[in-house]
């Protein structure tokens, strides 16, 4: 994955997400989550490589704890 960036509606959908307030929730609170990059006026993206990482992150913290 080499420079991909995923729109915001590819990254709702990796995460199940149905709406934009989840994802600024989350934008909010876990400071790990990856920053979003501004790819127009209105449209913004987010890293593919930044999100893989993010969430293989949370599974391996996922199987720590369990």
């Amino acid at each position: 994955m080499t420079n991909t960036i995923l729109s915001k509606k590819e990254v709702k959908n990796l995460l199940h997400f149905k709406s934009d307030t989840s994802l600024y929730t989350l934008e909010l609170k876990d400071k790990t989550f990856p920053q979003k990059i501004r790819i127009g006026l209105r449209r913004v993206g987010y890293r593919a490589d930044e999100i893989y990482s993010w969430l293989e992150s949370r599974r391996v913290e996922r199987r720590d704890v369990a």
